[in-house]
């Protein structure tokens, strides 16, 4: 298994002057997965990129939906709703992502790698916590 994971976006405009187009990345790294995006540039005022964190715990759920003919869209959905705040187009904790044809392949794999990388932060903090347990009761656990 590898470990980072790229997916490319372009979000059409909402509105009819193009400005709330969004492009950008979600970025799924080893220890927590980043959702970077920069607004359509407006006159005379430049966006700034924009970073949202979440540890993978922190991810409710990924799916890919293609169909014929119809864009390829990643849904991402925070187990917080708070932490989307800031993207727009972000819907109770839940943003779809329209995919770049260049980034369809890692999309497919998106959902798996992020499930598998939530297992292993379940696995390590239960680790943790056993660990905790065994130190307050002596090492009998």
């Amino acid at each position: 298994m590898r470990d980072e994971l790229s997916v490319y976006f372009e979000n059409p405009a909402a509105d009819a002057m193009g400005y709330d187009q969004v492009e950008g990345r979600l970025f799924c790294g080893r220890d927590k997965v980043e959702l970077q995006f920069k607004q359509k540039d407006r006159a005379f005022r430049k966006n700034e990129n924009r970073v949202l964190e979440f540890d993978y715990s922190e991810v409710g759920k990924v799916d890919f939906l293609s169909g014929w003919f119809r864009p390829k869209i990643l849904v991402f959905q925070a187990r917080v709703q708070e932490k989307l705040e800031g993207f727009p187009g972000a819907d109770v904790g839940r943003v779809a992502l329209h995919v770049t044809k260049e980034s369809r392949d890692e999309a497919r794999k998106a959902a798996a790698f992020i499930e598998y990388r939530q297992s292993e932060a379940y696995l390590r903090e239960s680790h943790e916590r056993m660990s905790g347990a065994r130190d307050e009761f002596g090492g009998e656990l």
